[in-house]
């Protein structure tokens, strides 16, 4: 297993990482296809050889608990694609997740490392503002928000690589990568937000991946939480697979019994059609 560090010390990713060690949580934000697993991973290696307990948030992982058999029965996927109804239930109950980490791993050495898609209501719970217990947390400096934004031939490289890893996988996580066709979908959907907000860049019309298009539509998502916004233009040295992590205690995860409570707490309150309304207007902070 590879437990190198390849960030450059003198480049600006790497210093920004090592001010953010003293962090309570630490979020990484953005469609698939920009590198935040790799971040996830080299920013985890860091603060374990800081001295920090690490403990992962990660959508992937926290939306398994809730596909059960019955839960799949009755909200199944829709064309590939994670039910409504078990992303906002995800979503919901991952802030009550958060703050029940906060909770039991109270020493300071304790840090909540983890990735946000956002996208289509995949966590963008966790940046939208809530009047409940943990908001306080999220919203304060203790928490920061990075936004990875790679340059077009850095990210043109890493979608060649996750083509490659899903085909051929040497972690079990790979496989279940979104392919490029839908990281192309979720950029065409960022694209439109951005030229909705009027943040749209030189390529924002265009079906190619534009920088500063993206940059804007996910600094307005970010826009009630403490962010810095990464540009990325160097293409890092990979051995083995992002997903390769031996510095983690505990990954965060809903026990039966919280999944059944919060799908209880959404069908009392919502309906179905609701819930579609919300996910469709997912971007709206």
């Amino acid at each position: 297993m590879n437990n190198d560090i390849i960030l450059p010390e003198d480049s600006n990713i790497y210093k920004e990482f090592q001010s953010a060690l003293d962090k309570r949580i630490v979020f990484f934000t953005g469609l698939s296809g920009v590198g935040k697993s790799l971040y996830i991973q080299q920013f985890s290696k860091m603060a374990a050889k800081a001295g920090r307990v690490v403990h992962l948030l990660q959508w992937d992982v926290t939306r398994e608990a809730f596909q059960t058999k019955d839960v799949m029965t009755k909200y199944p996927e829709i064309e590939g694609v994670t039910h409504p109804m078990i992303r906002k239930a995800v979503g919901l109950w991952t802030r009550q997740g958060i703050l029940n980490w906060h909770k039991e791993y109270s020493d300071e050495k304790h840090i909540l490392i983890g990735e946000l898609p956002l996208i289509g209501n995949r966590l963008v719970e966790v940046v939208q503002k809530h009047d409940d217990e943990v908001e306080a947390l999220l919203a304060s400096e203790q928490s920061q928000f990075f936004l990875p934004v790679p340059s077009e031939s850095v990210r043109e490289h890493i979608v060649g690589c996750r083509t490659n890893s899903i085909n051929q996988p040497s972690h079990e996580r790979e496989s279940a990568d979104a392919p490029p066709s839908v990281v192309n979908s979720h950029w065409q959907e960022i694209r439109d937000l951005a030229i909705s907000l009027g943040v749209s860049g030189k390529g924002a019309k265009d079906d190619e991946y534009d920088p500063s298009a993206y940059a804007g539509a996910y600094e307005y998502l970010l826009k009630n939480r403490h962010t810095i916004t990464l540009p990325v233009d160097q293409i890092l040295p990979t051995v083995g697979s992002v997903y390769e992590l031996d510095v983690v205690e505990s990954e965060i995860a809903a026990s039966k019994a919280q999944v059944e409570a919060i799908f209880y707490e959404i069908t009392s309150q919502y309906t179905e059609e609701d819930v579609n309304n919300m996910i469709n207007n997912w971007h709206k902070i």
